[in-house]
């Protein structure tokens, strides 16, 4: 499994340094490659064609370099020979417990479909406690795993930390046209009908209110704006999304 680790601190930033410290990279020197794009260094031509061109509502500079720092890294892992990619934002918080190792195993063991996108965390986060799905018969590092029936992909937040085999890995960098950001999921479905989202609670992420100055925090949580004019899906709306939530069940119930 590849690691990637999303970030455009410096090598030596107090806030990747302290982030690199968590056991998870310390205890098992860990590989990896960090991508980070910043998109207010992006040229103007290229932050309009991107994020702006044919757009109500552009993109920001952040979330646009931020949406391509993934799509670089998916890139990179379908040059390699790896299964799966592991994902992480540089604000993760990541239990003890968890190791790469222990990740491997317990994902060999579960019933992981083709075309999968696996959330570590972000399920226990306040726009996504609403989230229903099915509760599957298997756990994660002793964690239960909601998979996320698609009238609830949009309220799927959070790129914080995640798992993709390589199908997924081609599919989101296809979904990506025009870019969306990096954690609208929301139209998914609609775009592959073969796309799956499991979510489970293993890793944290600094919960961040409107207005936030610390820029030690997540620099575009107060930048989720619904964008009018990219394709909208046909979940999660009347009749459909009612039925779903008396047939679907909470992860925290």
């Amino acid at each position: 499994m590849k690691v990637f680790v999303i970030s455009i601190e410096d090598d030596n930033s107090p806030r990747l340094t302290k982030f690199l410290d968590q056991s998870f990279f310390s205890k098992s020197q860990i590989e990896f490659k960090k991508f980070g794009i910043k998109g207010g260094a992006l040229s103007a031509k290229q932050y309009f064609e991107q994020a702006v061109r044919g757009r109500t509502k552009p993109l920001s500079p952040s979330e646009l370099g931020c949406a391509l720092s993934h799509l670089s890294a998916l890139n990179s892992f379908l040059e390699t020979t790896d299964e799966y990619a592991l994902i992480f934002e540089d604000d993760a918080i990541i239990p003890e417990n968890m190791s790469l190792d222990k990740l491997e195993s317990e994902i060999k063991k579960i019933e992981w479909t083709e075309n999968t996108l696996l959330s570590l965390g972000g399920i226990q986060m306040k726009e996504c406690l609403k989230i229903r799905g099915k509760i599957k018969d298997y756990k994660l590092l002793g964690q239960k795993v909601l998979e996320v029936v698609p009238d609830f992909y949009h309220r799927v937040n959070y790129a914080v930390a995640y798992i993709v085999d390589r199908e997924m890995a081609k599919n989101l960098i296809e979904y990506h046209q025009p870019i969306r950001k990096a954690d609208d999921w929301s139209y998914l479905f609609d775009f592959n009908n073969k796309s799956n989202i499991l979510m489970t609670y293993l890793v944290e992420h600094p919960e961040i209110e409107a207005g936030e100055t610390n820029l030690q925090l997540s620099a575009i949580e107060a930048e989720r704006i619904n964008s009018k004019d990219i394709p909208r899906s046909k979940y999660g709306h009347g009749l459909r999304k009612n039925l779903a939530k008396i047939s679907s069940k909470k992860y925290f119930e």
